[in-house]
């Protein structure tokens, strides 16, 4: 059943208060995507992080969420992002991580590097940081910073890399950044694929006949 238009705007509420009472750094794209979820949006990310919506509507905190943020990553907005719950501009990803644009960046290009699995800092797999050194190499070659920082950090107990371009001559200061333009960065940075080759098949009946025509032509007559 659909949340209805109330309960979804309580449930918001909930779990925006909890991202405000976070140290996260990207507050702002957290808080935009939930709020900007309709109904059936809403109602597949709670079902997707576990979270229970029994008491919606009653002044109870913390109703929504309860336990969330624990070893399971129930609740966790990296996990949702990483199911597909909550959009994102994806630009790569590995076996064990996901590399997607900051929508409220400090700089053009910053970019946030999620491992797939709920984890701390210090057990970050070593392939997420692979993953940061492919995304800073097409940093640098496509937007031509004077120098990139990573910095690395937590959300809900889901580790998270910053990759953040610095340019000459500006300032780091967080802005929102419009969809036309993370999706013209997408384009830029997303890492391309190549695809697997063909292999040539050779027909056998083909090779016969064209093995049969090389042979030397044998005149003979019937007696």
């Amino acid at each position: 059943m659909v949340l209805s238009k109330e309960q979804a705007l309580e449930i918001k509420k909930q779990i925006i208060a909890q991202v405000d009472n976070s140290n996260v750094e990207n507050k702002n794209e957290i808080k935009k995507s939930i709020s900007e979820m309709n109904e059936e949006e809403l109602e597949g990310f709670l079902k997707a992080n576990n979270i229970p919506v029994e008491g919606v509507g009653s002044s109870k905190e913390g109703s929504v969420g309860e336990g969330a943020g624990g070893g399971s990553g129930g609740g966790c907005v990296f996990c949702s992002i990483i199911k597909g719950g909550v959009p994102s501009y994806k630009i790569d990803e590995s076996n064990k991580a996901i590399a997607i644009l900051e929508i409220n960046p400090l700089s053009k290009g910053h970019s946030i590097v999620i491992p797939l699995e709920h984890v701390e800092v210090d057990k970050l797999p070593k392939s997420a940081m692979t993953l940061v050194q492919k995304i800073v190499k097409k940093i640098k070659k496509k937007l031509k910073p004077v120098d990139v920082k990573i910095e690395s950090s937590s959300f809900q107990g889901h580790a998270m890399i910053n990759i953040i371009p610095i340019y000459e001559g500006q300032n780091l200061e967080k802005r929102k950044a419009d969809e036309k333009e993370l999706k013209a960065l997408q384009k830029k940075l997303e890492i391309k694929r190549r695809s697997p080759r063909k292999k040539k098949v050779v027909e056998k009946e083909k090779v016969v006949v064209d093995s049969l025509s090389k042979l030397p032509k044998v005149k003979f007559r019937i007696p």
